[in-house]
């Protein structure tokens, strides 16, 4: 509770600020244009050959103050009804029938234009309808286990928030804040109508934190017209919840109210074209140490870095698209985390999740193709094994080597509102595991669907 509590103080204190920020600089600009218009009426009294000259002035002054600072906006979100075959225990492997609905996420993106080169970018997230804990369930767990996740961000989720500085001398750009990592498609395609599945990827929250944002900086660089280059620092992964089920994915810091800054992490990224308007390719490349960030030091005396490594391509060319992924990822000294781990106590005790692969990788291709604007249609493919080898006396897991395919479609039938469809396929290599499927039915809202 006090956790929570102390969020939401965060959260209002950030947005009085900025909107004290707001009223300081309209204030200002109300200022300049009450000098500005004493000057004309001094103007008007002088000769009239002198009064044109001030006239434009004060026309050019009052143009100034109605655009900064402005404020803009969007917003999406949808909830998802989904009927899927899951099991009830490891002793019991026939699948029953399990249905759920769930308010996914509702998302609010504002932007305060500062100047024709400077801007400040947030996104305010409502997750599941606003929680600050979940419980999973693992039927595999002893004989069905109860688990309780701690999630950041209480009802409300700050997702985002940056301050943009463009430099057209030199086609450059410096970001500073909390910013989406160029890192993996369900990172980049955040928007609902930038892909007709239900998410962008089913199995990306397997190996890596989904939606990935961090804090830190990073600079690019325009070349060409058609290349982007881009440099980040951002803060580390936490290696204290490293799990079985999600591989580096539970090391994101969303635990605290702060982040552990002792190890930082670079992620270096080049982009041909444009990913997100699906006219590009981008290579990735994530590295950075997560021991140091630890809590409980003393655990692990070694390093314990991440590497990741991605290759992503989004193409559309006259209705038919393509969007595919490779992820490979390392995570060095895995055995020697998994003891670290193993030991750990309270909430962060991680039972029979504690082993970990020391390489991981990710496979995903999806082809679609756009019958009308409005309706797209699409078959898709994905794999990924977080077990894929194993260092020390870690023995490789088949039920983390997972296969999907599935198939739908993405309808909007009211310019922002749409409706998608998802039925697919998922089978494990462990021996005797049944191959499951999921039907899931979504509806929701994009309103960047009208800038198209």
């Amino acid at each position: 509770m006090a956790l929570a509590l102390a969020k939401k103080s965060f959260f209002l204190s950030l947005f009085t600020i900025l909107a004290i920020q707001a009223e300081i600089a309209y204030a200002q600009a109300e200022a300049a244009s009450s000098v500005l218009s004493d000057s004309e009426t001094t103007t008007d009294s002088s000769s009239a050959s002198e009064a044109v000259p001030a006239q434009i002035s004060v026309a050019s002054a009052s143009t100034k103050t109605k655009s900064f600072p402005d404020f803009s906006y969007t917003s999406y979100g949808y909830m998802t009804f989904t009927q899927k075959e899951t099991f009830r225990s490891v002793a019991n492997l026939d699948p029953y029938v399990k249905r759920t609905l769930d308010l996914n996420e509702f998302a609010f993106e504002g932007t305060y234009k500062l100047n024709d080169h400077a801007k400040i970018e947030f996104e305010v997230e409502f997750e599941h309808g606003g929680v600050g804990s979940t419980m999973e369930y693992d039927p595999f767990e002893e004989f069905g286990e109860f688990e309780q996740e701690i999630e950041k961000g209480g009802e409300v989720v700050l997702k985002e928030i940056y301050y943009v500085k463009d430099f057209a001398n030199t086609n450059s750009q410096l970001k500073v804040g909390k910013f989406p990592m160029f890192i993996s498609l369900g990172s980049i395609l955040t928007k609902p109508h930038r892909y007709p599945s239900i998410i962008a990827s089913d199995v990306e929250a397997r190996m890596i934190p989904y939606s990935w944002n961090e804090m830190g900086l990073q600079v690019q660089q325009k070349m060409f017209g058609f290349l982007t280059a881009r440099a980040a620092l951002v803060s580390g992964l936490n290696s204290e919840f490293f799990r079985t089920y999600n591989w580096v994915g539970g090391g994101y810091q969303r635990h605290f109210e702060y982040n552990n800054a002792d190890n930082l992490a670079t992620l270096l990224n080049i982009e041909f074209g444009d990913l997100k308007k699906a006219k590009g390719f981008a290579l990735s490349y994530y590295s950075g140490n997560t021991t140091d960030n630890r809590h409980k030091l003393g655990k692990v005396s070694v390093e314990a870095e991440v590497k990741i490594l991605s290759a992503m391509t989004n193409y559309k060319y006259k209705g038919f698209g393509i969007a595919a992924q490779v992820l490979r990822g390392e995570l060095q000294n895995s055995d020697l985390v998994v003891l670290g781990n193993a030991t750990l106590g309270g909430l962060a005790k991680p039972k029979a999740f504690a082993p970990l692969g020391h390489k991981a990788e990710l496979e995903s291709l999806q082809l679609s193709y756009d019958f009308t604007s409005d309706f797209t249609v699409f078959v898709k493919g994905e794999h990924v094994n977080t077990f894929a080898d194993v260092q020390g006396s870690v023995n490789k897991n088949p039920r983390y080597d997972v296969s999907t395919r599935s198939a739908g479609f993405m309808w909007f039938w009211d310019q922002a509102a749409f409706m998608k469809a998802e039925y697919l396929r998922e089978r494990t290599e462990l021996l005797g595991l049944p191959e499951t499927y999921q039907a899931s039915l979504s509806f929701g809202f994009d309103l960047d669907k009208f800038k198209q």
